[in-house]
């Protein structure tokens, strides 16, 4: 048997991607042959001057062919993160979630997400560390996973986190050492087709 340590983060990881908001867990959607004629688009919400360190932000990564790639990205984050979970809301009239890679904060691994039902403009996406991995604090700023979207339409709406700072299966969290949250800002924005 392994230390106390390895142990709590492989049963933290276990136990979150197993709380049931994982049932079904999948790794990309098959939009293959889709053709969309929008040009996506993405405003990330500002972050006050004020606000130097422990906050998430969403970041508009690349556009190509009808996709948009937002890097969840988290700066200055002193205590070591062993995982993210987070409930997010999208504009489904115009906008499909399609799938979640890994970023560059931890070792390579898997990004996973689930919908209540496809199209239904809610994603819960997990990514954590398991054993013997150690959990990792962020200096500077550091992409945890990257999200995907498919914008087939023309329009303009949020993408929220819900829940934030609560942890557990409904909810939005970055994660600490021992699975619990670490309380940090949550900067989301407007995603657009145009």
């Amino acid at each position: 048997m392994g230390s106390p340590r390895k142990w709590t983060v492989v049963l933290v990881g276990l136990g979150f991607l197993g709380a049931g908001i994982f049932a079904g867990c999948k790794q990309e959607k098959d939009f293959a042959g889709v053709t969309v004629t929008v040009t996506p688009d993405f405003a990330s919400a500002s972050v006050p001057s004020n606000v130097t360190d422990h906050y998430v932000q969403l970041q508009k990564g690349v556009v190509s062919s009808g996709r948009i790639t937002l890097d969840v990205v988290a700066t200055e984050v002193s205590e070591p993160v062993s995982g993210i979970a987070l409930k997010l809301t999208y504009p489904k009239d115009f906008s499909r979630f399609i799938k979640c890679t890994d970023g560059d904060l931890f070792p390579p691994g898997k990004c996973f997400f689930s919908e209540p039902s496809p199209g239904s403009g809610e994603v819960f996406i997990g990514r954590s560390i398991t054993a013997p991995q150690a959990p990792v604090g962020v200096s500077g700023s550091r992409t945890i996973v990257q999200i995907q979207f498919l914008v087939f339409g023309v329009g303009a709406g949020p993408i929220t986190f819900e829940a934030q700072n609560l942890g557990g299966g409904d909810a939005t969290a970055l994660l600490d050492a021992n699975g619990d949250p670490i309380l940090v800002k949550w900067f989301a924005g407007m995603i657009s087709g145009k």
